[in-house]
């Protein structure tokens, strides 16, 4: 009885030692196989999804399986997934919640029975750049004096909520960051998305600046620019009004949006011509009309949002004063001509003076040849400077 226990007990031993030898039998490759796309394209912050099919020799591998995929190193577990009998659909997706701009390599391992690992050869290479999606601004036409409100919204980008962040730059280009009201949540078209506004005083300081609105996710910052428009009534940069002879000339310079239209009202006079032109919402006007029929001059800009005007008082004109206006309104003068005439005359009478005393001591002869060199120096010292002063006689004594 004791050799038939014996001979069980073998024969168990011996099965359970050939079971461990075909359980711990190396797989070959071209028994393993996995169906995936290899080379993906993404953009930062956004959710990726590949999917993937696999499939491997029944006889040999046993469940519950373990589907891994890994980042890298196999070590570096990515996501896991389990197939507990042949009746599940060996396919699954790898999800990665967002990666920074960069390039990736991820792969496949199987699990299963003890300790049994299947590396699959094939790769996955993810290039990561930059994030194109950008939030939307709205912002209509301005009124100067009138409250209006800036709106920003953006996206969630697998399932991360951006900040939103107001920045303001000058017609200077310096930037300034202005407060809006904290970002909140909120439910549209079956998208959520992330809103913030901004409240705004509109001046026609505001107006051709920039607003942006700009995104921070975790791993990239996005933004938007609109160029504000703002419409105010007209304002009169400058006003100036010469006399010339029998003529005055008047120039009216005004900005506003819409541009401004500058009238002269003047009566009955006929007699008159008006010329104008316009840049960046500047309109500057000059009315040339006789000097004897007024003494002041209105002008008045207007559009449809007001209207501005200025008394001008005429002005004698001189030739030492004067004075020009650019289009922004900036006055700029010729003051410079006077002094330099005042010194050359002064210098012109020194050298004449000291002719006459030079003629009074040496004689005529000595006169005449003293007076020469004089009129020469005279001569070369003014031509630069005006041709009316080109020479100067010396004056009998």
């Amino acid at each position: 009885m004791t050799w038939i226990y014996s001979m069980i007990l073998c024969l168990f031993f011996k099965a359970r030692s050939c079971q461990l030898q075909r359980v711990q039998e190396i797989p070959n490759n071209t028994e393993f196989s996995i169906n995936v796309t290899t080379h993906v394209k993404a953009e930062s912050v956004k959710c990726i999804w590949i999917p993937f099919q696999f499939t491997f020799p029944t006889n040999k591998v046993t469940f519950p399986l373990t589907m891994t995929s890994f980042k890298g190193d196999p070590q570096n577990t990515a996501s896991i997934k389990q197939y507990y009998y042949i009746g599940f659909e060996l396919k699954g997706t790898l999800s990665i919640d967002g990666l920074p701009r960069g390039e990736y390599e991820y792969g496949f391992k199987l699990e299963w029975g003890d300790n049994q690992t299947y590396i699959f050869p094939k790769r996955v290479w993810i290039s990561v750049s930059a994030l194109t999606e950008r939030p939307v601004v709205l912002a209509s036409t301005l009124t100067e004096g009138q409250y209006a409100t800036l709106t920003c919204t953006a996206d969630p980008l697998c399932i991360k909520t951006p900040k939103l962040y107001w920045e303001w730059t000058k017609a200077d280009g310096q930037s300034t960051v202005l407060c809006g009201n904290p970002p909140s949540m909120h439910y549209f078209g079956g998208r959520t998305k992330e809103i913030s506004h901004l409240y705004l005083n509109p001046t026609a300081d505001h107006h051709n600046t920039t607003i942006t609105c700009m995104a921070e996710y975790d791993y990239d910052v996005v933004k938007t620019t609109v160029t504000l428009t703002v419409k105010f009534p007209p304002r009169i940069l400058n006003g100036q009004c010469t006399v010339e002879g029998k003529l005055v000339v008047c120039v009216c310079i005004s900005r506003g949006n819409p541009l401004p239209q500058i009238t002269w009202p003047l009566a009955s006079l006929t007699d008159f011509s008006v010329s104008s032109f316009d840049s960046s919402h500047t309109v500057n006007s000059t009315i040339t009309m006789p000097a004897a029929d007024y003494n002041s001059t209105k002008c008045i800009s207007s559009n449809e949002l007001g209207r501005a005007e200025i008394e001008i008082q005429h002005q004698n004109y001189t030739k030492n004063s004067r004075q020009n206006y650019s289009s922004d309104g900036r006055q700029t003068s010729d003051a410079v001509l006077p002094w330099i005439l005042s010194g050359v005359s002064f210098s012109l009478n020194l050298v004449l003076f000291t002719s006459l005393i030079c003629t009074y001591k040496q004689g005529k002869r000595t006169q005449e040849t003293v007076c020469e060199e004089t009129n020469t120096y005279a001569s070369l010292s003014m031509a630069d400077v005006e041709q009316q002063y080109s020479v100067i006689s010396p004056q009998p004594r």
